[in-house]
């Protein structure tokens, strides 16, 4: 379980990094009226391509990609400080303290609030789609969101 949180912040800041790495050998940033880079995303590419979505969609699906990625980071960051924070006392402790305790329900509490973001940034993501295309991404996506065994970094196991 621990791993796969690992791998999906790995994920996500490669993605960052791959996306503003490309911004700056390109060397210019084609925005939208909003001011919103709309830069050819290759993240998103799979998406346009598997649920076949006109430049508009598109052009939507990248403007709610890019408003949500600083939320997944700074919830991928606040994760993985919780989760450090529970190796360090497992590996001072030899008993459930109440600093322990604590850290173990702030842990929990990120988790949810990171899974009400990443739900509520589906959905609307999904609206934006026809009938069909939300069901596909929806299909295609939910599992991901409602199922956290993806998202925990294997530290501890792994030493």
């Amino acid at each position: 379980m621990k791993r796969g949180l690992f791998l999906l912040i790995a994920a996500v800041l490669a993605g960052v990094v791959a996306f503003y790495a490309m911004r700056m050998h390109k060397g210019e940033a084609h925005h939208h009226g909003s001011g919103v880079a709309l830069d050819t995303m290759p993240e998103l590419e799979w998406l346009k391509s598997e649920l076949h979505l006109n430049d508009e969609q598109f052009a939507r699906v990248q403007e709610l990609h890019v408003a949500y990625r600083p939320k997944c980071v700074e919830m991928c960051r606040r994760i993985a400080q919780a989760h450090g924070r529970i190796e360090t006392l497992a590996a001072a402790n030899r008993e459930i303290t109440p600093e322990y305790r604590a850290a173990l329900k702030e842990h929990a509490d990120i988790h949810v609030e990171c899974q009400e973001e990443m739900l509520q940034h589906l959905y609307g993501t999904a609206a934006t789609l026809t009938e069909d295309q939300a069901r596909r991404y929806l299909e295609a996506m939910l599992p991901f969101a409602m199922d956290f065994t993806h998202s925990e970094s294997g530290n501890l196991h792994d030493r």
